[in-house]
């Protein structure tokens, strides 16, 4: 007897479910790239014919595909609600979040240290008014800090309960930074015209630094949308004050700035955890799976104070 489409569905939606549990990371990363490069790939072909406002609108549309692609893998799964409760909890130590401001700046002053010695020059009254560092900020939150709930808040509790934190920051780095490849065929683009290798690097080592901040907070996503805001909102800033021709692309020496810092928080902290805290787990099930026992103890105690 042939089975009715409702019975169909019951056999169904529960071996997909089965499925995208088990290949969770890899299901997050193809649907991220398919949300997001829908909307890319087509905008990097119209900027030829110079049709501005559907090239925003499809830039800016991209941009959320690692969120959206969470939200449906974890609705598969049944953690959109806990994961989603993680998601907009601010209650991370203080301390996280003054990192989270300072350490862009912080980075991005040793970044302009090496820029200037690789030939460089850097013009301080090239910069705009500090309203335009607030008009980025916001600019850069919703074109930049929502990518977080995907690629940390999703991505990073999946994969590093299985590699570390240190080898899950890596793989999420590279992932990351082919994410973007669409954006260096597109004029315009802070990527256009950069050394993918310099960004490959630089990306890779501000991956590892996001992860200290998203463990270190217990899991708290919206310090990593905090700090990538800050980030971008800082670059762009310091980037009209920066000018001539260098020993080397500028963007090494961004590079060279994230990877010291990563090396720092690597011997301080270890690479299994890359924090003081448990591997949290942002809501998400992992009943069954397997895990390094770099996790234990689990995300009790500690962590769970901060809800």
């Amino acid at each position: 007897m042939a089975l009715a489409r409702g019975d169909v569905l019951l056999v169904v939606m529960p071996a997909i479910a089965t499925a995208v549990r088990t290949h969770r990371f890899v299901s997050f990363v193809a649907l991220t790239f398919l949300f997001t490069w829908l909307a890319w790939v087509p905008a990097a072909l119209l900027v030829s014919a110079e049709r501005i406002v559907p090239v925003s609108l499809l830039v800016l549309a991209g941009g959320f595909g690692p969120f959206l692609a969470a939200i449906v893998v974890a609705a598969a799964t049944g953690d959109l609600r806990p994961w989603l409760r993680r998601v907009v909890s601010p209650r991370a130590p203080p301390f996280v979040w003054v990192a989270a401001a300072v350490l862009p700046p912080v980075l991005f002053g040793a970044t302009l240290a090496f820029t200037v010695a690789l030939g460089w020059t850097f013009e301080s009254a090239a910069l705009g008014p500090a309203t335009l560092f607030a008009a980025l900020l916001v600019s850069s939150f919703i074109r930049g800090g929502l990518e977080e709930p995907g690629w940390r808040g999703f991505g990073l509790p999946v994969l590093q309960r299985r590699l570390g934190a240190f080898r899950a920051s890596l793989v999420i780095g590279v992932v990351w930074a082919a994410w973007h490849a669409p954006l260096f065929a597109m004029p315009g683009s802070s990527q256009a015209g950069t050394s993918f290798a310099f960004y490959l690097v630089s990306v890779v080592g501000i991956s590892v630094v996001t992860t200290w901040l998203y463990n270190e907070s217990g899991g708290r996503v919206l310090v990593p949308v905090a700090f990538h805001s800050v980030w971008n909102a800082t670059s762009v800033f310091l980037s009209t004050g920066i000018s001539g021709d260098g020993l080397l692309p500028a963007e090494a020496a961004l590079a060279a700035a994230a990877w010291l810092f990563v090396g720092v928080l690597v011997y301080r902290y270890g690479a299994a955890r890359l924090s003081s805290k448990p591997l949290p787990t942002n809501g998400l099930s992992f009943a069954g799976e397997r895990t390094r026992k770099a996790e234990l103890p689990r995300e009790d105690g500690p962590a769970r104070s901060l809800d």
